[in-house]
């Protein structure tokens, strides 16, 4: 009787483990930059086509978050990405700038960006060489600082002249997602990302400076 019950226990367990470990699979939403297209209307921001950028670094200083991923609001699903959410993001919105017709203008500054020290974290602003060799060209960084997949909190800040022309908190919301489908939960983590880009570009006073 006792080994009845052992194996039977055994079994169980082995049942719930594999039960355990398909849950946890189905659980991660794969995300990537390359599957990334901007799904929203490049005559939008007509306004700013032939305009010139420089796309600087991206930051997460989001405490919620680990290095590649975020969490869905429940916690109940996981988005990865294939590089840092920073990279990752940044690979997006070049996609997204180049979308609306912005001309992004690689610049490698003159011995290397300087430590530029905003409130509670270090980033890089220009040096004064590579302001004056950049002159008019605004330089566009981002810091995300919350993210689940119904709220993204992020700050923007532009640099114009070796000047900082921007610096202001957003937050984007999305209802919830209403669908355990991997491959819809994929798209709209894309969505979250046009979301982000296109309430800057509608802003009032990112309009003002760029």
């Amino acid at each position: 009787m006792r080994k009845n019950i052992t194996w039977s226990s055994i079994i169980l367990a082995c049942i719930i483990g594999f039960f355990l470990m398909s849950c946890a699979a189905s659980s991660k939403i794969t995300m990537t930059q390359e599957k990334y297209s901007p799904s929203f209307r490049a005559g939008d921001y007509s306004r700013v086509k032939g305009k010139k950028l420089i796309l600087s670094s991206f930051y997460n200083q989001a405490q919620n978050t680990k290095a590649g991923s975020y969490n869905s609001a429940d916690n109940k699903y996981m988005y990865e990405c294939n590089a840092t959410l920073e990279n990752y993001y940044w690979g997006c919105f070049r996609k997204a700038f180049k979308h609306i017709g912005v001309n992004l203008v690689d610049y490698t500054y003159g011995g290397g960006p300087r430590p530029y020290h905003h409130g509670y974290w270090w980033g890089h602003a220009p040096p004064s060489e590579a302001a004056r060799a950049a002159r008019g060209v605004p330089e566009f960084q981002l810091i995300l600082t919350s993210m689940t997949d119904q709220e993204f909190r992020f700050k923007v800040l532009l640099f114009k002249n070796g000047e900082t022309k921007l610096d202001k908190d957003f937050t984007v919301k999305m209802a919830p997602a209403g669908t355990d489908n991997v491959g819809e939960l994929e798209k709209r983590s894309y969505r979250l990302v046009d979301l982000a880009f296109t309430t800057i570009m509608k802003d009032r006073d990112f309009q003002r400076v760029f």
